[in-house]
């Protein structure tokens, strides 16, 4: 067996080699020796089903024929894998480090190992994919400070090169290797981030920030644009006062805004997403007012639907018949056609599948408005570019009519669109996730089968069919019942599968995986089961069933009955809708209870009188509902809702029902929307005594939304415990004692809870000491390391107005959170210090110079380390 291994601690430049060399060696075998860093532990999680990697204690042979060592300068430094140097026949080194490894192998003093190793590729001709050439070059740029360390050399930049030409991302190499930046330009940053203002002009977010610096600082542009990417702007200006001039540096973060027009009076150079200009005779209050007014004159909303449309539009009357319109179709090559009506007002559209349909059941004769798409999305000529691709993405629709005044007065098609930018400029947290002009909302329908091949993929559209086919065979009634059909109506992606089956579901879900395969969890407490397909998705199986609650808040009773009884117990109307999956009735809608009129309506209604006292937890789905929705309550169940509110039904709600609700409310894309409607309705209060919504707290809801947002689009740290944030904030401003009595019955695990009220307790302290004066990186890294994942959300949105906190805190996650010693306790026993405390000590005082910046490279380390015990011995 051949392995190959490199150090413990394992960077890029370790992890590139390692596969480099397994390039040159395809029969040997990549082992992971023990701890890799965060950044490359996320490139693994990403990257697992490219590459072979094993682990340590993964590791089964009988002999090793050749080791092969990469990027370590000692067997040492293998960590667990080090007794291999004893077993192995033969050991290979690739290393550009001095060392002691005996046997064969290639040594040179460069600035990467892997450019050792990529220059054998090169020379023998060997393949490499771009994701190789990508993680080749990402060591290269790790281990040579991205080709600025004073060990770069020419052969360094020429392996750079060719790999760029075999297809490296310097997109992904961004990811995942950061430059540091100096003490000087870490304190620039701090005061751009104190003196930065954020606003909205003509439609797009702007941060301009202006200061004063003693001494020239260079880097400007990187930290312009680290600025805009942190304040999640549009466009970010700076304006900094340097020895006799002032800089101007511009970054935009959207295509469309080309700031080499919106900045032309000011006469800077760059291009469109970058530029810079040196002024002598400007203060930076004076520059900045010329920006504003520059940005006032010259930044639009962008592009907008008139600009792009197609006009005049080929469209045809409402009369027209099926033939025709099929005529029409293949002589302009068209997939579809908008239908006006005599006054050229738009009726439909009609697509080339309704015309292949139609014309398949002799249906050629009949007028096209029998069977065109009535419940068109449209957009008007304003329409802004975000808008525009929204739309057109999240509706996965190939044409947007343009209407004007109700008429039709251009199209736009995703031909148009080939470019487009995702997203929409408006932050999604002050707003319902979705509102009226976002649905498609179906015509009322017997038979759901066409909604359901129109919008659902094509692998749920054949599981359903299958599951219809099997309830026939075994002899059960199948339906389909909930948010599934609810979203399905409204054109909203849910692919979230509930089945409510008559009689037994958990019988009837026995019979499935031998069919297709997967795992059946049952619970025969509820009736209910689910089955986890091979491929991770899921599909929930329940029993139609009565539920009875005992007394207020508990837990229900449940009981078979039919499947209206079943959608009766459920909380609202607008979730009552149901589908049959029985072959001879598929798609035949259920509505017994008015909930399709009421998403029509935009309302949330209650079923029963007393449903918010039964389940009290409907206070916050109803809340829920209405904020993601944009819908409105319905008079009467508002009314039931405040009176619930008011006996204090909320207070009876268990723990773990209680926070698995207020989870759900967490995770939604608006919850700064949620949590007001909750305090206007008094929900906030009842959940929450004692709390004061002050402004304070008004203001950092939103920040935690841009933290939380942030945070998932940069996958810097541990996504899945971001909505804790909110939590903490809504916490914080309690008393200890407040908290202490608050949190048990937040539904919280026993970890949660502990993290969330130690952030809580520390959280106004640690940001006291982050906005000092004069702190050290290690100052910062030892105040900051101890804290869980949600304290370090937490201190970004509490301090969403302290640039200098936010700074701090930004070059903790960024620099110094991974920031590994290349030295251990062996080496300093070898140095001659006995094990114990002082060897513990000596490590940090080692960490902490690395922190600082006063040593860099394992050479520098163990003399820093030597020079210390020498110090002490002296004494």
């Amino acid at each position: 067996m051949e392995i190959i291994a490199s150090h413990v601690g394992t960077d890029f430049d370790a992890l590139a080699s390692m596969v480099a060399c397994s390039r040159l060696h395809p029969q040997s075998t990549m082992v992971l020796p023990g701890t890799v860093r965060y950044n490359v532990r996320q490139f693994i999680s990403l990257h697992k089903d490219s590459f072979s990697f094993h682990q340590a204690n993964q590791l089964k042979h009988d002999r090793v024929s050749t080791l092969y060592i990469v990027d370590a300068d000692s067997c040492r430094r293998l960590g667990e894998l080090g007794y291999l140097c004893e077993e192995a026949e033969k050991i290979v080194y690739y290393d550009h480090h001095p060392g002691t490894l005996e046997g064969e192998g290639i040594r040179e003093k460069l600035g990467a190992t892997v450019t050792i190793l990529v220059e054998l590729i090169r020379e023998q001709g060997v393949e490499i994919s771009s994701l190789d050439a990508t993680l080749f070059l990402l060591g290269i740029y790790e281990d040579t400070n991205c080709l600025t360390n004073s060990g770069t050399t020419p052969r360094d930049l020429h392996a750079a090169a060719w790999l760029l030409e075999k297809g490296a991302l310097l997109t992904e190499v961004n990811k995942y290797v950061k430059l540091s930046y100096s003490p000087e330009q870490r304190q620039l940053l701090e005061q751009l981030l104190a003196a930065s203002q954020a606003m909205t002009i003509n439609g797009r977010t702007v941060m301009i920030a202006g200061t004063d610096a003693e001494d020239y600082v260079g880097g400007l542009g990187r930290i312009t644009q680290r600025l805009a990417e942190l304040e999640g702007c549009d466009m970010a200006v700076t304006i900094t006062a340097m020895e006799d001039r002032v800089y101007l540096v511009g970054r935009s973060t959207r295509p469309e805004i080309d700031l080499t027009a919106v900045l032309s009076d000011l006469s800077v150079k760059g291009h469109a997403a970058a530029v810079a200009a040196t002024f002598r005779d400007l203060s930076v209050e004076q520059l900045s007012a010329r920006v504003r007014e520059a940005l006032q004159q010259k930044l639009t909303g962008g592009i907008s639907a008139a600009d792009i449309m197609s006009t005049p539009v080929k469209s045809i009357p409402d009369g027209t018949s099926i033939n025709e319109a099929n005529r029409l179709l293949l002589r302009y090559g068209h997939t579809g056609m908008p239908v006006v009506d005599a006054n050229q007002r738009l009726a439909g559209i009609i697509s080339r599948r309704d015309v292949d349909k139609a014309v398949r059941h002799d249906l050629g004769h009949a007028p096209v408005r029998g069977y065109m798409t009535k419940n068109v999305v449209t957009i008007s000529p304003q329409a802004t570019w975000g808008e525009i691709t929204r739309t057109m993405t999240q509706h996965d629709i190939g044409r947007l009519p343009v209407l004007d005044g109700g008429k039709l007065v251009g199209i736009i098609t995703r031909t148009d669109v080939l470019r487009q930018v995702h997203g929409d400029s408006a932050p999604s947290w002050h707003r319902p996730l979705f509102n009226p002009r976002d649905y498609r909302l179906a015509e009322p329908m017997e038979n759901i089968t066409e909604l359901i091949n129109s919008r659902l993929p094509k692998r749920i559209q054949g599981l359903l069919l299958l599951l219809g086919q099997k309830a026939d065979k075994e002899g059960f009634m199948a339906y389909v019942v909930g948010g599934f059909v609810r979203d399905l109506v409204l054109g909203v992606p849910n692919y979230d599968l509930d089945l409510v089956v008559e009689e037994n579901a958990i019988e009837f879900a026995r019979t499935l995986p031998p069919l297709i395969g997967g795992r059946l969890h049952e619970h025969q407490e509820f009736g209910t089961a689910t089955l986890t397909l091979p491929d991770g998705y899921q599909v929930d199986f329940a029993t139609a069933r009565l539920e009875f609650y005992q007394f207020p808040a508990a837990a229900p009773e449940v009981e078979q009955t039919t499947i209206k009884h079943d959608l009766y117990r459920r909380d609202f109307t607008i979730n009552t809708l149901g589908f049959c999956l029985n072959s001879s009735n598929f798609g035949s809608v259920l509505d017994f209870f008015g909930g399709y009129d009421d998403i029509k309506q935009g309302v949330i209604r209650v079923l029963y009188n007393l449903s918010f006292v039964e389940d009290p937890t409907r206070i916050l789905r109803a809340i829920r509902f209405a904020g993601r929705y944009g819908f409105n309550m319905e008079e009467q169940t508002k009314t039931f809702l405040l009176n619930a509110i008011r006996d204090k039904m909320l207070e009876k709600v268990s723990p773990a029902r209680m926070g698995a609700e207020l989870r759900h409310l967490f995770q939604e894309a608006n919850v700064p929307i949620l949590i007001d409607m909750a305090h206007e309705l008094g929900a906030l209060q009842s959940v929450l005594p004692g709390l004061d919504y002050s402004q304070t707290l008004q203001a950092r809801l939103p920040a935690a939304a841009r933290v939380i947002q942030w945070n998932q689009r940069m996958g810097n740290i541990l996504v899945d415990e971001a909505w804790h944030v909110y939590t903490v904030l809504l916490l914080e401003p309690l008393t200890r004692e407040q908290r202490a009595a608050v949190a048990p019955r937040l539904g919280l695990t026993p970890r949660e809870q502990k993290d969330v009220l130690s952030v809580c307790e520390h959280l106004a302290e640690v940001s006291d000491k982050l906005a000092g004066e004069d702190l050290q990186p290690s100052n910062i890294y030892h105040m900051l390391q101890p804290l869980p994942v949600t304290g370090l959300l937490s201190l970004l949105a509490a301090n969403h107005d302290d640039g200098t906190v936010k700074a701090r805190v930004m070059l903790y996650l960024d620099d110094l959170a991974d920031m590994e010693l290349e030295i251990t306790g062996h080496d300093l026993v070898r140095l001659g210090c006995q094990p114990g405390p002082r060897l513990g000590r000596l490590l940090d005082s080692v960490r902490r110079a690395r922190l600082d910046g006063k040593v860099h490279s394992r050479e520098e380390q163990l003399k820093f380390a030597e020079q210390l015990l020498s110090d002490k011995e002296e004494e």
